[in-house]
């Protein structure tokens, strides 16, 4: 090898790539300790990083990591490192571990609480004992009380004293009594408490086996360095969930929204991560790399008794149900106090991936539910307008459109949304790329008032042998703008629709012209949009007739 030898060089492991080499019979295995350094959460699956630091002798050593999560996708394994002096790594070799519930941490700090609380219980028992070796003596010298108190009196001599100890005997036995009483109670209360722990030990998941990593490296002389092992898992991800506050203020004001995102962190891999370095990435592996294929698609004629199944089926089927209508302040003491600022993770957008490193240590334990970071917050202005759907439902809905314009996608979650403060309701939020629009309902409009009335329908024949059959629908929609504020209003309602050639839909004469027609893509949804001035009121009339042959009958179909 070229250059100095106390040059650091980097060494690279492809585990696809490695060196042919076989292990050295004089090799020597050497424990190597590492520790999760860093960790890459994406929303199905993480990549995670170990340090660890070695000193081998020259030739050929065997580094043993032991301690590789049992889930660990073996194949994932990638070896690197920095040493002094010239050191090749040979190969990298993964084995399956056995499960050792006795180096369970989990299991083994229950384990010693048990056998603390057990001492207890044994300490207890040892005062008991004692307790009742002094009931036994002084219920044998109370037993001779009575001998005591006769000879004496046959004696001639006094009894009080034979009473003061008889008295004395009586107390002494009501006060250990009351200590036995304290001591059962305790001893109860421990026994319980073994109970409680040995369930909660009884209820741990199974150890789960370790991974073993064997490193093999050669040194042209002794040297130290460092390694980094990386590796992937399936059982670790992140689920985006957002806080969307929108913020209308007064009469003049500009309406704001303010996005938080948050990330939602799970990891059940087996190992706890103590204080590392977490990135959350939106790119998500897991889902695939290649796009799915399409295979051909054939219609052929059914054989006839498929066809009257068919038939059959479609006549008894129920029919569909109807659609649904969608519906700075002072601390205690009157001291002023600043607001509690929340960490945010540090963004990093490229043109293929959106990644957040969150800027402090992260401790994340396996399989103890989830931990909730503030990994971004967005300040934007957003279109206001109330949409309403009158003949669906006589309330309008309060809605905001707004594009993403933060460089990185929306990864689709559930978003809790607030209007001025208060609580509005919970959405699912669907992906959505950098730069396209999103519109949210953030409730009723109790300040917009929209009413639907049937004006009346007109149905008839035309023609002097009466070749056509005629139906004409009219409805008055009367929208009211009750705020104190210009407001942008839209108003959604149904035109029919014809599949057939023979059946015709038209607009009528006296009709308001619809602003626009087919909305979000669906034929027949036409809508009305104003700007209202604050207290305006207006009248739009919906009128429509159907023409279809005489001698056929329609049915309206929703």
């Amino acid at each position: 090898m070229q250059g100095s030898q106390t040059a650091m060089k980097i060494l690279a492991l492809s585990v696809a790539a490695l060196a042919a080499c076989s292990a050295s019979a004089f090799a020597a295995d050497l424990p190597l300790g590492s520790r999760i350094s860093a960790v890459t959460v994406h929303p199905q699956g993480a990549a995670v990083l170990r340090e660890a630091t070695f000193s081998v002798p020259a030739g050929v050593s065997v580094l043993v990591a032991d301690d590789l999560p049992a889930d660990m996708i073996a194949d994932s394994l990638r070896v690197k490192g920095l040493a002094a002096g010239g050191v090749i790594i040979r190969s990298v070799e993964t084995r399956p571990g056995r499960a050792d519930a006795d180096v369970d941490p989990a299991r083994q700090a229950v384990a010693a609480e048990i056998e603390a609380l057990r001492d207890q219980l044994a300490a207890l028992d040892d005062r008991l004992a004692a307790l009742d070796l002094r009931v036994k003596f002084i219920d044998q010298l109370a037993e001779s009380v009575p001998q005591g108190l006769a000879k004496g009196m046959a004696e001639g001599k006094p009894i009080g004293d034979w009473v003061e100890t008889a008295e004395g005997l009586g107390l002494e036995r009501e006060k250990i009594d009351r200590q036995r009483t304290a001591l059962r109670i305790d001893k109860r209360g421990v026994e319980k408490t073994i109970g409680e722990r040995q369930r909660a030990m009884d209820a741990l998941p199974l150890a789960l086996p370790k991974l073993t990593a064997r490193i093999e490296l050669q040194a042209e002389q002794p040297a130290t360095g460092q390694l980094t092992l990386g590796y992937r898992t399936q059982s670790a991800g992140w689920s985006p969930a957002y806080d969307i506050s929108l913020a209308l203020g007064e009469a003049a004001a500009e309406p704001k929204l303010e996005l938080i995102r948050r990330a939602e962190l799970h990891q059940e891999t087996g190992e706890d991560w103590s204080g590392v370095a977490l990135t959350l990435s939106t790119t998500r592996p897991a889902e695939g790399t290649q796009p799915p294929g399409l295979y051909e698609s054939v219609v052929r004629f059914a054989p006839r008794f498929v066809q009257e199944t068919a038939r059959e089926s479609l006549a008894m089927a129920p029919p569909a149900p109807a659609p649904m209508a969608s519906y700075k302040k002072e601390a205690g003491g009157g001291a002023a106090a600043d607001a509690v600022v929340q960490a945010e993770a540090v963004a990093d957008f490229g043109d293929f991936r959106a990644e957040y490193r969150i800027a402090q240590p992260v401790s994340i334990v396996s399989g103890e539910g989830s931990r909730s970071v503030r990994i971004a917050t967005e300040n934007l202005t957003p279109m206001i307008e109330v949409r309403a759907v009158p003949a669906v439902s006589d309330a309008a809905f309060l809605t905001a459109r707004f594009k993403n314009q933060s460089g990185a996608p929306y990864v689709g979650g559930n978003a809790v949304l607030y209007r001025d403060g208060a609580f509005a309701g919970t959405v699912p939020l669907a992906f959505v790329a950098p730069n396209a629009e999103l519109t949210l309902g953030f409730g009723i409009d109790d300040k917009v008032s929209v009413a639907r009335t049937t004006l009346g329908r007109k149905t008839g024949e035309r023609g002097l042998i009466s070749s056509e059959k005629t139906d004409e629908r009219r409805y008055r929609i009367k929208v009211e703008n009750r705020h104190a504020r210009p407001m942008s209003i839209v108003v959604l309602d149904q035109l029919p629709v014809s599949e057939a050639t023979a059946i015709t839909v038209q607009p009528l004469t006296e009709a308001t012209p619809p602003t626009q027609s087919a909305v979000d893509g669906t034929r027949g949804v036409v809508a009305w949009r104003y700007d209202y001035a604050a207290g305006e009121t207006k009248e739009i009339l919906n009128a429509f007739s159907v023409r279809w042959p005489a001698d056929q009958d329609v049915f309206w179909e929703n």
